[in-house]
């Protein structure tokens, strides 16, 4: 059996959106709009949630690395600090696919999105 495409282009979209009444044009406008709003916010608390550990995490994180730039670090500790770094790298794996998703629903580039949310400037990611 022959699959049928569904897929939507924005023409398509477009023309069943000049279909509807103004009624049914402002409850379409009112949905769209919220699902934005929350697919920003969503976009923006994984961005939020992953630019730092914890802050007991953070505080250990900060104090190895410190150790490790003083040469005063054990070898337990700079498997500790490994392990951190691991989490450092997948929470940046994490706020970046955000950061990808959110430039694209807003239409702009992410560097220009960072600059929107002033990531660029924030000495406190990591």
């Amino acid at each position: 059996m022959a699959q049928v495409s569904t897929r939507w282009t924005a023409e398509r979209l477009m023309e069943a959106v000049k279909k509807l009444t103004p009624e049914e044009f402002r409850r379409f406008w009112e949905q769209l709009s919220a699902w934005r709003a929350e697919q920003e916010q969503k976009f923006l608390r994984i961005i939020r949630e992953n630019s730092q550990l914890p802050p007991k995490k953070q505080r250990r994180f900060n104090q190895l690395r410190r150790k490790l730039r003083d040469e005063t670090i054990s070898e337990r500790e700079y498997e500790e600090l490994l392990s951190l770094w691991q989490e450092v790298e997948r929470r940046n794996v994490e706020r970046l696919k955000a950061l990808i998703e959110l430039a694209k629903l807003r239409g702009v580039s992410v560097q220009e999105l960072m600059r929107q949310l002033g990531i660029g400037e924030n000495t406190d990611v990591f």
